[in-house]
């Protein structure tokens, strides 16, 4: 996508139109339920300087919410494909399904800029995540999901040992250029930067000092750190795909992992998450 809060993001085209010249995309949605309970200076404001983070559209947190004009209708053009009609757009399997210019509004990929595993992961076997929302069923991939599984398997024989890596360290939820602490060891309490993975075995930039250079460590012997303030997305557990900003980080007794609690974007509610579990968005 190449304008407005989209910009940057990743969609999958759905349909072509007028010969090429538009197309209807699917992508992660970008909504902000503030806008309503604003006075309509400050929405405008807001919606001009605030780029709301990537949320799946929830039609039942909407409701929750007090929020009852989402309705079901067609998709213009699109047959019987029914979607949830919200302030004015449609959203399909929690996507936001839009028609835009091809050009101005949207661009391909290019080879020397290709999506990242994470974001193609946003589009695989949505059917089947814990925050579906319409009660469908849920052993049917959607269309972006069947895409984005042959473009996975591409880009993994692409990146090859990064993905292997990333692989051996998913327990820990560990991604390269991430600040980790040290929890094992003579250096346990350092901080540093993720430089590289390799296995079960890692190697940290010390944060604090220039004289260790990289260290390397057991995967084992490090955990993300979660700072207080950091605005992050639940990846696994219970709040799967909820995002939200850190307000408190504590280890419990007897546990390596941190608990991080999260002031969620959409329902404004605590929620607790596993440092492992986190991404910086």
């Amino acid at each position: 996508m190449s304008r407005g809060h989209f910009k940057g993001d990743l969609a999958l085209v759905r349909a072509v139109r007028e010969s090429g010249i538009k197309c209807v995309v699917q992508c992660v949605p970008r909504l902000d339920l503030t806008l309503s309970d604003l006075p309509p200076e400050e929405a405008k404001i807001r919606r001009k300087t605030v780029k709301p983070p990537q949320k799946f559209f929830n039609a039942s947190e909407i409701s929750a919410l007090g929020r009852h004009d989402s309705i079901r209708q067609r998709f213009p053009g699109m047959g019987d494909l029914y979607c949830d009609f919200f302030e004015g757009n449609y959203y399909h399997d929690g996507y936001l399904l839009k028609e835009m210019k091809v050009g101005t509004g949207v661009k391909p990929c290019g080879e020397d800029e290709p999506p990242s595993l994470d974001e193609l992961q946003r589009f695989r076997n949505r059917n089947k995540g814990n925050d579906r929302y319409d009660g469908g069923d849920g052993d049917e991939e959607n269309e972006g999901s069947k895409r984005a599984k042959s473009l996975l398997d591409e880009l993994s024989d692409l990146q090859g040992k990064t993905s292997l890596g990333q692989e051996s360290s998913n327990k820990a939820g560990l991604v390269i250029g991430d600040t980790v602490e040290i929890i094992e060891g003579d250096l346990v309490g350092m901080r540093g930067k993720l430089m590289s993975i390799d296995g079960s075995t890692v190697k940290v930039k010390p944060i604090d000092t220039n004289d260790l250079g990289e260290v390397e460590f057991l995967i084992s012997q490090v955990r993300k750190h979660i700072p207080v303030g950091a605005h992050v997305k639940v990846i696994d557990g219970r709040y799967a795909n909820d995002t939200g900003v850190v307000v408190a980080v504590e280890t419990l007794e007897g546990e390596t992992d941190a608990t991080a609690v999260i002031l969620t974007d959409m329902t404004n509610k605590e929620v607790s998450g596993k440092s492992s579990d986190l991404l910086f968005i």
